[in-house]
């Protein structure tokens, strides 16, 4: 038995789980690679095999969104491909699309799962498309069809703005929504050639794919077109991230410099100022409550410089100082900006998407989540809306409570690792 071994054999209980985590991790690698490779949706397949049309199934004779024949009609202006992952339609998914047909876009709605009759017929009434997609390579894989659906169709060389989207996250509609959509006539009335909702600094600088809207010089490009032909569909949670997402950026969106993000550590630090000078200051308490716990952190004893002045001036019941806000974008910036600025960003910027992942990731507890989701619905739609705001809350409440929180995945170490859930939330120390 050689020394490696036996240590391997003394190692403690949590190096024995990270160990499982890594296996069960290549296991799913390997297995999806097996699915592209040899099943009939992934190598041998097509984007026109997995794109299955779907039409409403009253008055089936009138042509309809979804029919063949739009394959060759004429070619909306702005398009919005949106990758779902839902049997019916749900309250987010509808404000969402309605608030990008106000926009002006004609929706192409791609589900990677099979959209129920009742769902087809109101989507069939929304969108300009509605395929069901035989899920392979999740919502890239999604985006990598539709990119490709369009452009063998021409419409790429046709329309003026192409907007990609998926329903990861849960949307907010009201004054929020139409912050969005202002936003989206700022942009198409710039010079900028992209715009995205959020930017991430962890691994690599990249934008974060939930949402981005896509001027032709970018999408009628070599480098973004040979990126999503060559691109493999693998249905594994790090391929996507990794050779998708950040892929994605440094390879295309890197190569442009003029892009605009929307929800950005820098705009906070305006709205903050902005607040601090009208208010005389920012309630550090009012802050620290819109971000995750920094129970486990400090349990931990990780808790850096910067979270250390917000849980001080909270605890003393004190506004941050002017410099004592720069601590916010520190922690922001060295982290998952859709986690740590999860409610911070529709606060003050009046962003209208919040993670569906806060939960699972252990990042707020579904208390927390779902009492700043209620409060930010009543911000953007206003008081008199009760009524439609308990559906959203309910909606978003159910949908917490059925993805669990990590310790619910304490006896599925599979199915964790499958979906990247480290049952653990630690606040990240300036450049650790």
């Amino acid at each position: 038995m050689t020394d490696s071994f036996k240590k391997i054999l003394k190692a403690p209980f949590g190096l024995w789980k990270k160990i499982k985590i890594k296996i069960f991790i290549l296991s799913n690698y390997f297995q999806a690679q097996i699915d592209y490779l040899f099943g009939p949706y992934g190598l041998r397949g097509t984007p026109e095999k997995r794109l299955q049309p779907i039409a409403p199934q009253a008055d089936s004779e009138r042509a309809s969104p979804t029919s063949n024949s739009m394959a060759t009609a004429g070619t909306p202006e702005r398009i919005a491909l949106f990758i779902a992952y839902a049997k019916s339609l749900t309250h987010s998914n509808r404000a969402y699309i309605e608030t990008l047909k106000k926009a002006d876009f004609a929706v192409v709605y791609i589900n990677n799962e099979r959209t129920t009759p009742e769902a087809a017929a109101a989507l069939a009434e929304l969108c300009w498309r509605v395929f069901d997609r035989h899920n392979i390579g999740r919502d890239f894989g999604g985006f990598r069809d539709g990119v490709l659906l369009l452009h063998g169709e021409g419409h790429l060389d046709r329309c003026q703005l192409l907007c990609i989207a998926n329903d990861s996250m849960q949307f907010i509609p009201g004054r929020n929504a139409k912050a969005l959509i202002s936003s989206l006539k700022a942009f198409a009335d710039s010079q900028k050639q992209a715009l995205f909702s959020h930017i991430s600094h962890q691994i690599q600088t990249h934008y974060q794919s939930y949402f981005q809207v896509l001027k032709p010089e970018i999408f009628r490009s070599k480098p973004f077109l040979q990126f999503w032909k060559d691109y493999r569909p693998l249905s594994h949670r790090g391929h996507c991230i990794y050779n998708g997402e950040i892929a994605l950026s440094q390879m295309v969106y890197r190569r442009f410099p003029a892009v605009d993000t929307l929800y950005t550590s820098d705009k906070l630090q305006e709205a903050l100022e902005n607040h601090f000078s009208a208010e005389g200051g920012v309630p550090a308490e009012e802050v620290l409550r819109l971000m995750p716990s920094p129970a486990r952190t400090s349990q931990r004893r990780k808790i850096g410089y910067s979270l250390q002045q917000l849980m001080q001036q909270s605890e003393h019941h004190e506004k941050l100082t002017g410099a004592q806000l720069y601590s916010v974008a520190d922690l922001i910036e060295n982290g998952n900006p859709s986690h740590i600025a999860a409610f911070l960003y529709p606060f003050y910027l009046l962003c209208p998407f919040i993670k569906h992942d806060l939960c699972t990731a252990g990042s707020y507890t579904m208390a927390q989540a779902i009492s700043l989701f209620r409060e930010a619905s009543r911000q953007s739609l206003g008081a008199g809306e009760s009524a439609q705001i308990e559906s959203l809350v309910d909606e978003f409440k159910d949908l917490m409570y059925s993805r669990g929180i990590p310790l619910s995945y304490d006896n599925r170490p599979w199915e964790a690792a499958i979906k990247g859930i480290t049952g653990t939330f630690v606040y990240p120390s300036t450049y650790e």
